[in-house]
């Protein structure tokens, strides 16, 4: 007889996500939510991943949001509020912005392969979360950001991103390129 194993993960609970900061505000968990927002904007300052610039004549902003998320374990018990900033991607100029975005990707059936293979081979598999991965590949680009929603320091300043950041057209491939590098060394 075969028995099929019943997953128990809980990805999303209806009413987890938060839309907007003003509703993230509202909600009678903001001191948790205001937690991992400044979580992500501590993370973001120890990367370095931009500095506050005049903006120069005829340089366009991106625009940016905020996204959030109630993280949960496999049983359904909250366990983290996530924030994270990300670029809005399609707001970028091709040709300015961005140059290159391809990215190589791995399918799954790839994956379910070398999963069947390495048991027989007597191989280990390791899996690893990078905590901010983006933010590990400084960009070539000179790409001017708006001020993250909800903190700006009152100035007409925006930020020149010194970092990919999530969201970005070419994030993937500089990520790509960094992880490459450092996995032949």
């Amino acid at each position: 007889m075969l028995s099929v194993a019943k997953e128990e993960a809980f990805a999303m609970i209806p009413g987890d996500n938060c839309h907007s900061l003003k509703e993230v505000q509202e909600s009678p968990n903001w001191p948790e939510w205001e937690r991992a927002i400044h979580t992500e904007l501590e993370q973001l300052c120890r990367m370095g991943t931009w500095k506050l610039v005049d903006k120069p004549a005829g340089a366009v902003p991106i625009a940016n949001k905020w996204v959030f998320a109630k993280k949960r374990n496999k049983e359904g018990i909250l366990t983290k509020y996530k924030a994270r900033l990300v670029t809005k991607g399609c707001t970028q100029c091709p040709g300015h912005d961005y140059i290159e975005t391809h990215s190589p990707v791995v399918h799954l059936e790839t994956i379910r392969a070398i999963l069947v293979i390495a048991p027989t081979q007597k191989l280990i598999i390791q899996q690893m979360d990078i905590k901010g991965a983006y933010l590990n590949r400084t960009l070539k680009e000179h790409v001017y950001m708006h001020q993250p929603e909800g903190f700006v320091d009152r100035t007409r300043r925006v930020c020149l991103l010194i970092k990919t950041l999530y969201g970005l057209k070419q994030a993937r491939r500089e990520w790509n390129i960094k992880l490459d590098t450092k996995l032949r060394r």
